[in-house]
């Protein structure tokens, strides 16, 4: 099995992790009766949230299984890259209220739909239940931030980027982490309301190679970590999803034109192959500079294989 999972890693990622996120949202899907939602139930409301959880967990086994502890400290050793120039840190606290913004006025000036304002009822102001919503979620955002950076960008995407051009390494991913989601926009929890799944499929794919540029361009897990922060803190904020406009999922679609326009900008300028300026983020950049864990004779194999 050894030679297996060190020739395909992310494979092997990726089905773990799609296969345990089908079981448990299966699981849901199969606790809840008809018209019940996910915090009707206690049980499935606990195992629901475990499922965020599992591509870390899946990442961090992998990586001991196949490097040892080299691999567990080279899976978070991009957090403690912080120095980078500021204008990084400038995208990656502004970005998605940039798109979004940029997206809603778009469909204002061109009279495709009203303006919705800046922001959701109640988040400055009257009851204040939005921003306490976001407060009260902070954490698990910021968890979920940790998984998604750890798992699916630093994992994948930089052993992809041992064999593949930046670009297809970050689709290959892309659409991956968008199939993590699908079940659980076909059973309607964990995700906004009335989101059409080709819509967030391709919003999936449009981040990814944003966040690849970004990572080729500083290898920093810290910039990358603030920006899926604010990706996921940005909707309590704008009036965008669905839910605020009886389902209308233009405002949203909005964002994500936006955000694909962009990524095809990044691609068209930057280039397919490293998808940033030097040589593309490899995931052995990192074990070069950790000692090797031993392994028997039988047990050595090309570890930057995917």
């Amino acid at each position: 099995m050894l030679p297996f999972i060190a020739r395909f890693p992310v494979l092997t990622f990726v089905i773990l992790t799609l296969a345990y996120q089908f079981v448990v949202v299966g699981f849901v899907w199969w606790r809840l009766p008809e018209g019940a939602h996910i915090h009707d139930d206690a049980t499935a409301h606990m195992v629901f949230r475990l499922r965020a959880f599992g591509p870390l967990a899946f990442a961090m086994l992998l990586s001991y299984y196949l490097e040892g502890r080299a691999g567990l400290k080279n899976l978070f050793a991009s957090f403690l890259n912080w120095r980078v120039p500021f204008k990084w840190y400038a995208l990656a606290f502004s970005w998605k209220f940039l798109y979004t913004y940029i997206g809603i006025a778009t469909l204002a000036l061109v009279g495709a739909r009203l303006w919705p304002g800046f922001l959701v009822d109640d988040f400055f102001g009257g009851s204040w239940v939005a921003m306490k919503n976001l407060i009260v979620g902070l954490p698990f955002i910021v968890g979920i931030a940790i998984v998604e950076e750890s798992s699916w960008m630093k994992f994948c995407v930089t052993r992809m980027q041992e064999r593949y051009t930046a670009f297809t390494s970050c689709f290959i991913v892309g659409i991956s982490w968008g199939l993590w989601y699908l079940p659980m926009l076909l059973v309607g929890e964990g995700v906004p309301d009335g989101y059409p799944w080709p819509v967030f499929l391709l919003s999936m794919v449009s981040l990814a190679v944003l966040l690849g540029w970004t990572y080729n361009m500083t290898h920093s897990g810290t910039v990358l970590l603030i920006m899926q922060i604010v990706a996921n803190s940005a909707f309590f904020v704008i009036p965008v999803l669905p839910g605020w406009h009886g389902g209308d999922p233009s405002y949203v679609s909005s964002f994500v034109a936006l955000n694909f326009l962009c990524s095809v900008a990044i691609v068209l300028f930057y280039g397919t192959k490293e998808l940033g300026i030097g040589p593309r983020a490899r995931w052995s950049d990192g074990l070069r500079k950790a000692p090797r864990t031993a392994h028997t004779p039988e047990q050595e194999v090309d570890i930057v294989r995917v």
